[in-house]
């Protein structure tokens, strides 16, 4: 079977713009950062052949996000915490280099672990996912861990699991903060001793002075969209929802 490697460019573009910047020191005085479109060139090359050698796929299909989706609606704090960060020289050039060389697809209202968490679950013998991101732990399917170089498979159960510990935990990075004073680590501990339901989830943010629609919440901006979460015909897309509280 043809098999396509479905990459998170975000991060891909990310991590070449930064691994191409050069820092100089001229004089005692004059330092400057600067790139080149040949090495951004080189980055990207690079990092799609390495992938489609160590996914032993036939070719890469190279998601990216739009700039807002439905989580800023939810949510419009979220990444919010990202404005004021220096973003890479050359970040426009590589999703336009990217986009001009390879197949490409920019995401509509959703983010690209979105598009790759729907089709990687629509099509598992077809598509492989690859990112690094630890937020696919939340997809129920076997996906390549670019940073740590190995494949992580996930069953449903796992899967649905990790979902509620994100939801506990939040999620520093992208600006959204879980449940007051949880972390990774407590919210695991939780859930072990109380059940992994939606029910413990909720009294621990009760118990912190929070709301379940707070919960419910957290848990829309953790949960990356899988198979039957969108319609391609009306163009909606299906939130997460406790599911008789399971």
């Amino acid at each position: 079977m043809h098999r396509t490697a479905i990459i998170d460019g975000d991060m891909m573009a990310y991590r070449a713009c930064f691994a191409s910047e050069v820092e100089t020191k001229w004089t005692e005085d004059l330092w400057t950062l600067h790139t080149t479109e040949s090495s951004l060139m080189k980055e990207v090359s690079v990092f799609i052949n390495n992938i489609k050698k160590k996914t032993k796929v036939d070719d890469v299909h190279i998601i990216f996000s739009p700039k807002t989706t439905f989580r800023n609606k939810l949510f419009p704090l979220y990444k919010a915490n990202r404005k004021d960060k220096r973003k890479p020289m050359g970040l426009q050039w590589v999703r336009d280099f990217t986009c001009n060389n390879y197949t490409t697809t920019i995401a509509e209202n959703m983010e690209a672990d979105d598009l790759c968490g729907i089709l990687c679950t629509t099509h598992p013998r077809k598509y492989t996912a690859v990112s690094g991101d630890q937020d696919f732990n939340t997809l129920p399917t076997t996906w390549f861990n670019h940073l740590k170089r190995e494949y992580i498979k996930n069953t449903k159960e796992e899967a649905r699991q990790f979902h509620l510990i994100q939801t506990l935990a939040g999620d520093s990075v992208d600006g959204y903060a879980g449940c007051v004073g949880v972390g990774l680590i407590t919210a695991k501990k939780l859930l072990d001793k109380d059940g992994y339901t939606w029910d413990t989830v909720v009294a621990q943010y009760e118990k912190k002075g929070q709301t379940e629609a707070e919960a419910l919440m957290n848990a829309q901006l953790a949960y990356i969209l899988q198979k039957g979460d969108y319609c391609d015909k009306t163009k909606t897309i299906n939130l997460w929802t406790p599911y008789g509280k399971n």
